[in-house]
C-alpha cells in the first residue's frame, strides 16, 4: 500500500469513526500550512493588488480563529463545585464555526471569485465604504485628544473609497437610483450569502445547511437550548458534533489554501514542497463533499 492509500484510510476512519483526536492533528496540520504560506507572502514580498489589501490579514485572522476552535474542542478545564472538569463548549465552537464560514465567503468574493480585477477593485471599494460609514455613525461622548484626527481620516478614507467606486464602469453604467445605493451601501457585499455559497462552491459541501444551523448558536435562538439538552443531558458526548466541525474548517482552510497557491506561482510552488501527507489531505478535503445522509 502507498503513502497515499495509507492517507486515505486514516483519513476515512477518523470522520468515519468519529475520532477527533486524530482529525484534530490533521486539522492542526493543515492550519499550519495555512500559516506558512501567509507568511511566505509577506517573506517573498509578493506584490498585491489593489483589492487584495486585506489579504495577508484576513488570513492570519482565519488561521488564528482556527487555533481558538482547537484550543476549545480540547477542552476548557475549570472547578465545578470543587471538583476539576474538562467540557468541550460546542456551543461557542458552533459559534466561531460561523464566523469562518462567514470569512471564507468575505474572502472569496473579494479575492478569488471568477470576476474581472476591475470588478474586484469595485468590490474592494464598496466593502471598504461601508464599513467605513459604519464606523463614522458611531455615537461616542469620549473626548480623547486624537478624536479629531481619527475622525478626519475616516473621512478622508471615506471621499476616497467614494472617488474610486464613481471612477468604476460598473458605476457609470448603473441606474440613478443603483448608483445612490452604490454610494450608501446597506451591506460589505454586493451579493447575498445564498450567492456566494453556490458560487464558492461549499454549497456541494453542505456548508450552506451548516450555516443556517449555526446562526441558531450564534444568536441564542431555542434550537440551541435543544441541542443543549441533547448533547449534554440525553447523549452525553460531543464527538459527533466536534467531529463534523473539524471537517468544516478543515474544509474551509484547504480551499483557501488551494485558491492562495493558485493565485500566486510562488505560494504554489511552497504548496507543492509541503509535507506530502499536509498536501494529500489539504488536496482531498478541499474537494470533499459531505454525504446527505450524514446527521448533522
Amino acid at each position: 500500500m502507498d503513502n497515499r492509500n495509507l492517507y486515505a484510510l486514516e483519513m476515512y476512519r477518523a470522520v468515519n469513526e468519529n475520532d477527533t483526536r486524530t482529525s484534530l492533528i490533521h486539522f492542526e496540520l493543515i492550519t499550519e500550512a495555512l500559516f506558512q504560506l501567509t507568511q511566505s507572502l509577506f517573506d517573498k514580498k509578493v506584490s498585491m493588488k489593489y483589492h487584495q489589501r486585506e489579504l495577508e490579514g484576513k488570513f492570519f485572522r482565519f488561521g488564528l480563529a482556527n487555533h481558538s476552535l482547537i484550543n476549545l474542542i480540547k477542552g476548557n478545564r475549570f472547578n465545578l463545585i470543587n471538583q476539576e472538569v474538562s467540557i468541550t463548549d460546542v456551543f461557542s465552537i458552533n459559534s466561531i464555526t460561523r464566523m469562518q464560514i462567514e470569512s471564507f465567503l468575505i474572502m472569496f468574493y473579494l479575492f478569488f471569485d471568477k470576476v474581472s480585477d476591475s470588478e474586484k477593485d469595485f468590490r474592494y471599494n464598496i466593502y471598504k465604504l461601508h464599513g467605513l460609514q459604519k464606523q463614522a455613525s458611531f455615537k461616542t461622548s469620549s473626548t480623547f485628544p486624537e478624536k479629531h484626527v481619527h475622525l478626519s481620516k475616516i473621512n478622508s478614507e471615506i471621499d476616497e473609497s467614494i472617488t474610486n467606486i464613481k471612477k468604476s464602469d460598473l458605476y457609470r453604467n448603473a441606474s440613478e437610483k443603483q448608483r445612490q445605493a452604490y454610494l450608501k451601501p446597506k451591506s460589505a457585499r454586493l451579493l447575498s450569502t445564498k450567492d456566494l455559497l453556490a458560487t464558492s462552491g461549499i454549497e456541494a459541501s453542505r456548508i450552506d445547511e451548516m450555516w443556517q444551523i449555526y446562526s441558531n448558536y450564534a444568536h441564542s435562538e431555542h434550537i440551541s437550548d435543544r441541542q443543549y439538552n441533547t448533547i449534554y443531558s440525553v447523549e452525553k458526548n460531543t464527538l459527533k458534533p466536534c467531529s463534523l466541525i473539524i471537517t468544516i474548517n478543515s474544509i474551509l482552510t484547504s480551499k483557501l489554501i488551494i485558491y492562495l497557491s493558485e493565485l500566486f506561482k510562488s505560494i504554489e510552488d511552497d504548496y507543492l514542497k509541503l509535507n506530502s501527507k499536509v498536501k494529500y489531505h489539504i488536496d482531498a478535503l478541499s474537494s470533499i463533499e459531505i454525504s446527505k445522509n450524514r446527521q448533522l
